[in-house]
């Protein structure tokens, strides 16, 4: 099993050995999103709540001691909540936009924690590229399951999950956009990856689910399926 965050949205994931998941998902997950002046959030698609503002892509996020600090493109980081960090942000995007919790509108995308299956990973990068498997990082997983079935998470829709001392209700598929395949921190683009997951599953790998009963998780926890 691995385990990842995104303190503040579409930007790098954090790797978590240990994470504390409350009835929001995991704690710190997409707290903090990027808003231009329109107050849309950055992402790598369009829709009503967001923009794809590509220079996201660039950030990398960690969320520690309760403080979630951005590294920029050179190297040095700020905190989230100061006035550098907005100035600094703005200064990359070309634009001015703001570093501001969740209040209101969700971050997240659709369902609260989102998980998937070491199998559909290596099934989809067999049919993309060199045959690498997906890195999760593409899928913004934030639990990734040991499974010896491409799209075994499938059949967990409906179904409760136990993972570690938390309880989860699969919801339903995900589908996927452009961002399966968008060049991001310490990862190469898949150009042919959006065309891979629509040829081989009709646009969906992975899936959501909601928290039914808040705990700690970890690395290594097996997963039970209810």
């Amino acid at each position: 099993m691995a385990l990842q965050r995104f303190p503040v949205k579409a930007t790098g994931a954090q790797a978590c050995a240990r994470v504390d998941v409350d009835a929001r998902g995991l704690v710190g997950d997409r707290g903090f999103a990027i808003y231009d002046a329109a107050g849309t959030m950055a992402s790598g698609k369009h829709s009503r709540r967001f923009r794809r503002m590509d220079p996201v892509f660039e950030l990398e996020s960690r969320l520690d001691d309760d403080v979630v600090q951005l590294r920029l493109p050179d190297g040095t980081t700020v905190t989230a909540g100061s006035p550098e960090a907005d100035e600094r942000l703005s200064c990359l995007f070309g634009e001015p936009v703001v570093l501001r919790a969740e209040a209101g509108t969700p971050h997240f995308d659709a369902g609260s924690v989102s998980l998937v299956g070491t199998a559909t990973l290596a099934e989809l990068g067999r049919h993309e590229g060199d045959g690498r498997p997906l890195d999760p990082r593409h899928l913004r997983a934030n639990v990734v399951v040991a499974t010896t079935e491409p799209y075994a998470e499938d059949a967990w829709v409906g179904r409760e999950l136990t993972v570690g001392g938390v309880r989860l209700r699969v919801l339903e598929p995900i589908e996927r956009c452009r961002m399966v395949g968008v060049a991001q921190v310490d990862l190469p683009a898949r150009p042919g990856m959006l065309k891979a997951v629509s040829d081989q599953h009709d646009l969906c790998a992975g899936v959501y689910a909601q928290v039914l009963q808040p705990g700690t998780v970890a690395v290594g926890d097996v997963v039970h399926v209810g």
